[in-house]
């Protein structure tokens, strides 16, 4: 029997305790991801998959993981109830205080991207993406972003209008793959690909 990544949530704790899950910018964190993978799920009917809460060896995880037909992206939710939100200079300013959310958006994708080419044996895409959650205004200052970050709210709009670079085969390929907690334990493992 093999062990998945899950497609689903197991629901808010209690803010009682706020404490234990690590205090209220967590639950507000986790409140975020929530809402995120509610919208994402909303892909799923024209054929994308969704993966939410990709546990890495780190203890950290990857908000959530979809695969579409163009290509495969890691949306990591940010949840800033009415905050003003730049971005630009390399880097992402909530009502003005910087934080590293574009360079750790990159190397979350280029960290799954050679993952998932390891492991599918072909090139695969994968795009960063930042959801913001309950912002007031987003501003993108001049000069482009690797990462795409926007208001969570347009997120499966945003996704769904790319062209598509995936065929189905290997949309579904992807996924079987991503689909599996053992292949996500082997992040940053070298040369571990055995089966």
């Amino acid at each position: 029997m093999t062990s998945s990544v899950t497609s689903g949530w197991c629901g808010s704790p209690p803010s009682s305790s706020a404490t234990r899950w690590g205090g209220e910018q967590r639950l507000k964190g986790l409140a975020g991801e929530e809402i995120v993978g509610g919208l994402l799920e909303s892909l799923k009917p024209a054929g994308w998959e969704v993966l939410h809460g990709i546990p890495l060896p780190t203890g950290a995880d990857i908000d959530h993981v979809v695969i579409g037909p163009p290509g495969v992206f890691t949306v990591n939710a940010k949840h800033h109830p009415d905050a003003s939100v730049f971005i630009g200079d390399g880097a992402v300013k909530i009502n003005r205080s910087s934080h590293p959310y574009l360079q750790n958006s990159e190397f979350e994708a280029d960290r799954t991207a050679r993952l998932l080419s390891r492991w599918c044996g072909f090139d695969v895409p994968v795009h960063p993406v930042i959801a913001v959650v309950g912002a007031r205004k987003i501003t993108h200052g001049a000069g482009a972003q690797r990462v795409e970050v926007l208001d969570a709210a347009l997120i499966g709009s945003a996704l769904s209008a790319r062209p598509a670079l995936l065929s189905p085969a290997r949309q579904e390929q992807i996924y079987r793959i991503a689909r599996h907690r053992y292949v996500w334990s082997q992040l940053g493992k070298r040369g571990s690909r055995s089966r």
